[in-house]
């Protein structure tokens, strides 16, 4: 299967906490927390659409200036998603710069920032024309944790413990469409444009006998239904899931929440600042060690974990962290194996 999503992380396991999602063959991308972003170019910056914050802790927000120092004047909405108090955060933020000057600006930026709470959703707008004063609050149901519900994906969030509500998120594609190449050749049709379409009518779930103009050399092409060009040409395989968790607690119901969430993830990106032998510490800090990580992956039965957010203290035991993280991980899902069999 060709991935759709390219997921990053934007900094080494290290540095301050982040991941970007981009979009194959569009300019668009994810983004999950805003620590440090000096990383990511302006150009990819550029690119995003959502942001997801976990948590407003200082090495998971500290980007949001730069951000916003890119995004000014471009005429985009950027939607941000967040824990309680989010709104409060961006406005805070917001209210540090002076913004005299937003009327001389012929296109502006648009902030709309979502707060989740247990029962319903909290909005909010924030737009440079109006110098980012708050503006059409409303408040939305929350069901099933979902928060963005587009016609490729879904993004669901739970709400996990580190003393303050800590976001954790997992994109999740709702199918994939692949075009098959043999086919292609083998119906003498061309390559294009018109094959996104094909793609994107699917997604968009269009009725069967939608029509689509197939090009050629010969009068302009020919017109074929969307229930034809399927069965010609298309392959509808299940997508791909990502999630990411950080900074968090490593107990029975705060695991509970992360397994939910993670359940048969393609990719986990899962914070292990800790080491095995440090799990008091990583209990009193609200943190997981690397075995806690491999331990809920392998109960999740994700295909892949990628541990990351290593505590600095560890600088020159990262493969330490890795290699316990696996072990865990993979024994925990030998153990569902045996159980099963």
């Amino acid at each position: 299967m060709k991935a759709n999503f390219l997921p990053k992380l934007i900094n080494d396991p290290l540095g301050d906490p982040g991941m970007m999602v981009e979009f194959l063959c569009e300019r668009r991308a994810l983004q999950f927390d805003l620590g440090d972003l000096s990383a990511i170019s302006s150009s990819d910056l550029l690119k995003i659409s959502h942001i997801f914050i976990s948590h407003t802790h200082i090495d998971h927000f500290i980007g949001f200036d730069r951000l916003l120092r890119v995004v000014f004047g471009r005429g985009k909405t950027i939607h941000l998603f967040g824990p309680k108090n989010f709104i409060a955060n961006v406005e805070g933020k917001l209210a540090g710069f002076t913004w005299n000057l937003v009327d001389r600006y012929s296109e502006s930026v648009t902030l709309e920032v979502t707060e989740v709470h247990s029962d319903r959703l909290f909005k909010a707008n924030f737009s440079a024309i109006d110098r980012f004063r708050r503006s059409h609050e409303r408040e939305e149901n929350f069901i099933n944790g979902v928060l963005v519900n587009e016609a490729g994906f879904t993004i669901c969030t739970a709400i996990l413990e580190h003393r303050v509500p800590c976001l954790g998120f997992a994109l999740k594609e709702k199918y994939h469409v692949n075009i098959r190449k043999d086919r292609l050749e083998e119906m003498n049709y061309p390559s294009g444009a018109w094959l996104n379409e094909l793609k994107q009518c699917i997604y968009d779930g269009k009725p069967d006998n939608h029509v689509l103009r197939v090009p050629s050399g010969e009068n302009g092409g020919q017109e074929k239904s969307l229930r034809e060009l399927k069965e010609e040409l298309v392959l509808i395989s299940p997508g791909q899931k990502i999630s990411y968790v950080v900074d968090t607690v490593y107990n029975e119901q705060n695991k509970a929440r992360i397994v939910d969430l993670v359940r048969d993830s393609d990719i986990f990106f899962c914070e292990s600042p800790f080491l095995a032998e440090e799990e008091d510490r990583g209990l009193e800090r609200c943190h997981l060690t690397a075995r806690q990580a491999g331990l809920i992956a392998g109960e999740a039965n994700v295909k892949q974990l990628n541990v990351f957010h290593f505590s600095g203290r560890h600088t020159f035991r990262t493969e330490q962290l890795i290699q316990e993280a696996e072990k865990a991980f993979q024994e925990k899902s030998n153990q569902k194996i045996t159980e099963t069999a």
